[in-house]
């Protein structure tokens, strides 16, 4: 054999020697960690002071035929001392004496006292509380967890507490708190002190809206009625709103969803919102209780307020309050803001600006909430029952009354416009001058844009009173700025003394002035003390185109084919111009005017009237006197007379109409009776004793037979052809012809 081949062999020997005696440690080393995993799985030795041990352990708790609650664990070591267990893998199970439960609680380590009946569970605690049909159908969907530590059982009356703190979550929320106790019996958890409890529409993850928490002292979950109640103080936030009171109710669905919240204790809602740097709006809501409802998504759909309800809004220089016993505010869904609010019961909004206030009166309002480019504002308001709302400046207030009040607003949340239907009444009152009220069946009032009433419009049966003026008519316009009063349609103004109408009237409600066109007729109805016009017993009647008359100097001007009558005196004339404080009435423009002349024995009045035209014409009441210019033409049945002024003297009326007893014209004057002419400077008319004296210049009566009368006065006679001649030789009397009647 070769070296080489040696040296080959020797190497092969060694390598599957080594091999060989590897592979013996291999099977040596693998029976060894065999023995050891088996000794490892070897119970362990029982110590002495354990008296039994077991794999399984449960006992339930059973009344009737109803098992109330059963207890579980997957490991029970009984210890000879104490009468204690300690259970590993703890369940129990919570049935309820209906059975409608599927109530949970797990552990992983329990000491049970079997002489107390009661399990110690130290560690960390899980609770779920879920309805046995949800646990059939939706295993784990609509679950209230509740985790905790170191919670005690009590077997006999099935009550789990503990003072650690407490964390749970459902679908539609989360929350913590300190201290519970869970009676299985009446289905009630409640949790003691510190309680926050967050809510959301669309689970506890959702980033849709914003969420709603709420803080107490205590909380108590009623599993039959899925209700929670909240003990005070109690407090509900979310964005800028936050609400107190003493108590909160929160009704849930079968999903564990918000359905309805009930706040109890003089609940108070606050809210503060910053549109922008220059407009920050804070409002508050008080009531006896507030209950809010929500929809089958778990959004707020309502909130309803009842027994006492004040609220309050303060935007800028503005300030808003409200009271009513009762208000309800509809919400959009999905953000929570108020979209229309309706109050009842003696419902009393004021607002308050640095130049007003404003005050609403009514028994059930109604107020639309819209979006705009600031967020939301007031797009409209009514009434729902007779409603009083009242303007009240430094210097006047506006009151208006209806059945039913509306009012729209801008995107300033600023009034702009109010109607009122069903029977309206406005009521003004300024300057310490009587009440303005103002009536229709309908009203359109405009407002500027600080929120002050501009014009107001009423339409049907208007009726309008200042102390003793009133006034009817189809429509009317009321404008502020110029405290203006339009009449239009069938308008009747009327007073102590005068009843007006015509086509439209104006009323200046500062001054008092009216203005009247179409047809303006008055009745003059005054006392014989207080009349202008006392021509007869009878009321004085005029009527114009137009009409202005002024309450302060008692002056009214008819224009336009103005014309008078009274008795049987009659003025016409371009306009009429009545002065009451003066007792005294112009006719200026083509005056014509009738006067009866006292009736002489057996004579008829119709032939007895005198016919007057001149270009202005000025009567004096109390004088009883008429004095007419410019081209004065008088004339009669009795003769004529014609003068540049000319004064007619009237009766006294206390013996009935005025009529006519004396002429005086002056300035040259012609008098005609039949056929005799006179002319003098002046010439008088005596109507008791039916004569004619013309005086000053140089006297003449003509005669177109007889030829012509000279003297320093004469006097001629109606009666006969008598003419009494005075001159500077004295008095004589002619008598030339028999005058015929």
């Amino acid at each position: 054999m070769k070296r080489s081949d040696a040296n080959r062999y020797a190497r092969w020997a060694a390598g599957s020697a080594l091999a060989l005696t590897a592979l013996v440690a291999v099977f040596f080393g693998w029976r060894w960690w065999q023995a050891r995993q088996a000794v490892k799985l070897l119970p362990p030795p029982v110590p002495q002071t354990v008296q039994k041990r077991s794999a399984e352990f449960s006992f339930s708790k059973v009344e009737g035929e109803r098992t109330l609650f059963t207890v579980r664990a997957a490991q029970a070591t009984e210890f000879r001392e104490g009468g204690r267990s300690q259970l590993l893998d703890v369940w129990i199970t919570i049935y309820g004496r209906a059975g409608k439960r599927f109530d949970n609680i797990y552990t992983r380590e329990c000491t049970y006292l079997l002489g107390a009946g009661r399990i110690q569970c130290t560690g960390e605690v899980q609770m779920d509380l879920e309805s046995a049909v949800e646990a059939r159908e939706r295993p784990g969907q609509r679950v209230l967890h509740v985790g905790t530590r170191n919670v005690i059982f009590e077997r006999e009356t099935g009550e789990a507490y503990t003072k650690e703190p407490v964390v749970f979550r459902f679908p539609y929320g989360h929350g913590r708190g300190s201290g519970l106790s869970y009676s299985t019996r009446r289905a009630l958890f409640r949790m003691h002190g510190e309680v926050l409890l967050t809510l959301t529409s669309n689970g506890p993850d959702s980033r849709v809206g914003d969420p709603v928490e709420l803080t107490g002292s205590s909380l108590e979950y009623g599993r039959a009625t899925g209700t929670m109640r909240l003990e005070g103080p109690v407090r509900v936030r979310q964005a800028g709103r936050e609400l107190t009171a003493q108590a909160l109710t929160l009704e849930m669905d079968e999903q564990l969803r918000a359905h309805r919240l009930l706040a109890t204790g003089k609940p108070e809602l606050r809210v503060v919102e910053t549109a922008d740097a220059s407009r920050r709006e804070t409002a508050s809501l008080a009531a006896d209780q507030f209950a809010a409802h929500f929809n089958a998504e778990g959004l707020l759909e309502r909130i309803i307020a009842e027994g006492d309800v004040r609220g309050s809004r303060r935007l800028g220089p503005g300030e808003d309050h409200l009271s009513t016993a009762r208000l309800e505010i509809e919400c959009e869904p999905g953000n929570n803001q108020p979209r229309v609010m309706k109050a009842s019961g003696g419902v009393r909004v004021e607002s308050r600006l640095p130049n007003q206030t404003r005050r609403l009166e009514t028994a059930a309002l109604q107020v639309d909430v819209a979006r705009s480019s600031r967020g939301r504002r007031l797009a409209g308001a009514r009434t729902l029952a007779p409603g009083v709302l009242e303007w009240v400046t430094d210097d006047e207030s506006t009151r208006v009354r209806g059945a039913q009040l509306a009012s729209a607003f801008g995107e300033d949340s600023r009034v702009r416009r109010l109607t009122g239907s069903g029977g309206v009444e406005i009521e003004r009152r300024f300057g310490g001058r009587p009440a303005q009220l103002t009536a229709a069946r309908e009203l359109e009032m405009a407002f500027n844009p600080i929120g002050q009433w501009t014009e107001s419009s009423l339409r049907g049966a208007v009726r309008f009173r200042e102390g003793l003026r009133s006034a009817e008519a189809d429509r009317a316009r009321l404008l502020r700025a110029t405290e203006q009063t339009m009449l239009e349609g069938n308008v009747v103004v009327a007073d102590s003394l005068t009843r007006t109408t015509a086509g439209s009237l104006v009323i200046h409600q500062r001054t008092g002035e009216i203005r009247g066109e179409g047809g303006v007729h008055t009745s003059y109805l005054g006392r014989e003390r207080d009349a202008i016009a006392d021509l007869a017993p009878q009321p004085a009647h005029i009527t114009a185109e137009r009409l202005v008359a002024t309450r302060e100097t008692g002056q009214a001007l008819y224009s336009g084919n103005a014309r008078l009558w009274q008795g049987d005196s009659v003025i016409q004339a371009a306009e009429i111009d009545l002065q009451r404080n003066g007792r005294r009435l112009d006719a200026r423009g083509s005056v014509t005017a009738l006067f009866p002349e006292t009736s002489a024995p057996g004579e008829s009045r119709a032939a007895l009237l005198w016919t007057v035209r001149a270009g202005s014409l000025s009567y004096f009441s109390e004088q009883g006197r008429a004095h007419l210019q410019r081209d004065v033409r008088v004339e009669s049945s009795n003769g004529r007379i014609r003068a540049p002024r000319l004064d007619l003297f009237l009766s006294s009326p206390q013996r009935g109409a005025r009529h006519l007893i004396r002429a005086e014209a002056s300035g040259g004057a012609t008098v005609q009776h039949s056929v005799r002419r006179g002319e003098a400077e002046r010439a008088e008319y005596d109507a008791a004793e039916g004569k004619f004296v013309l005086s000053g210049g140089s006297p003449t009566v003509y005669d177109a037979a007889r030829g012509a009368t000279t003297g320093r006065k004469l006097t001629f006679f109606l009666a006969d052809d008598k003419i009494l001649v005075e001159s500077d030789a004295g008095s004589r009397t002619l008598t030339r012809h028999r005058v015929e009647k």
